[in-house]
């Protein structure tokens, strides 16, 4: 099939608010033949809409598509780009909202770390901190969604940058953003309670993460979700005995940033199952288990 050009498509997408199901087979068989070619017109005609049979036949075929796309993307930078973190999460936020613009994420990334960087010199490690907390949450103005921990959008970077509000691993997302563009030596670390940072006394390697020697080297952690709070290695091991945790097993907590997409994923996954939309959550979850 020779490429169908924009305005052969937005004909097709018309197309499908005739009752006849002969006329929508062809038309699905056509749409979904393009891939993730139509996902744009789709989302697009799918806002437009005043018909309620196009609409829901819209979703379907958005879905289907969106899914491919996200699970075909999301292999591609685990095996080739997952060093750049921004690009897994903007990955997830295109499946729920395919026409976002991305500038205006990556201009307030740009300016938090303009912000930061001619303060840095001669600070301490606690006066960094001190310094992000007040740049992200204070003068940036991003929060703790403490309503709707829950919430889908709080999965969304996006919806994250519009709102200003996202769940721990959102928030900790948005810190090591800055913090590597800025050469501040921050670590994910998924803490079975909810997620935090870990600031490392040294710059660490990748390998570090994977095998979770890094976690020998973190000075202190910092928890984005409760205004930054910075908890001591002490205070934090006695966290983990009450839940109870192996301090053994500590070398696990550190996150690569495909176990970061992993676990935003399944905030989504669980987002979704919680709001009934289980079918799409089951799919989601199929995927974030191969990833």
């Amino acid at each position: 099939m020779k490429k169908l050009d924009d305005s052969s498509i937005k004909a097709l997408i018309s197309l499908l608010e005739d009752p006849s199901e002969i006329i929508y087979n062809e038309i699905y068989q056509t749409i979904v033949f393009l891939g993730a070619e139509g996902i744009p017109h789709l989302q697009t005609a799918f806002d437009e809409s005043e018909s309620d049979l196009q609409k829901e036949r819209i979703a379907q075929i958005l879905d289907e598509l969106k899914l491919a796309k996200l699970n075909e993307d999301l292999n591609n930078w685990k095996e080739f780009r997952s060093d750049d973190l921004l690009e897994g999460l903007l990955l997830i936020a295109k499946y729920g909202y395919p026409n976002f613009d991305e500038a205006e994420i990556k201009k307030t990334i740009n300016d938090m770390v303009a912000v930061l960087k001619d303060e840095l010199d001669g600070k301490t490690d606690v006066q960094i901190v001190h310094l992000l907390n007040q740049t992200i949450l204070f003068d940036f103005g991003f929060n703790g969604n403490t309503r709707n921990y829950s919430a889908i959008n709080n999965s969304f970077i996006n919806k994250v940058f519009e709102n200003r509000i996202s769940n721990p691993i959102g928030l900790s997302a948005i810190y090591l953003l800055v913090a590597e563009r800025l050469n501040i030596p921050l670590v994910g670390i998924n803490s079975p309670g909810h997620f935090i940072l870990g600031y490392v006394n040294e710059h660490f390697t990748k390998e570090g993460v994977t095998d979770g020697s890094v976690m020998r080297k973190v000075d202190f952690l910092v928890d984005p979700f409760n205004n930054g709070l910075m908890i001591n290695n002490k205070d934090f091991d006695a966290m983990l005995l009450t839940i109870p945790y192996d301090l053994k097993d500590k070398n696990l907590l550190p996150a690569t940033n495909v176990a970061i997409v992993k676990r935003v994923m399944n905030n989504l996954i669980h987002a979704l199952f919680t709001t009934g939309e289980k079918s799409t959550a089951q799919e989601l979850l199929d995927i974030n288990e191969a990833l």
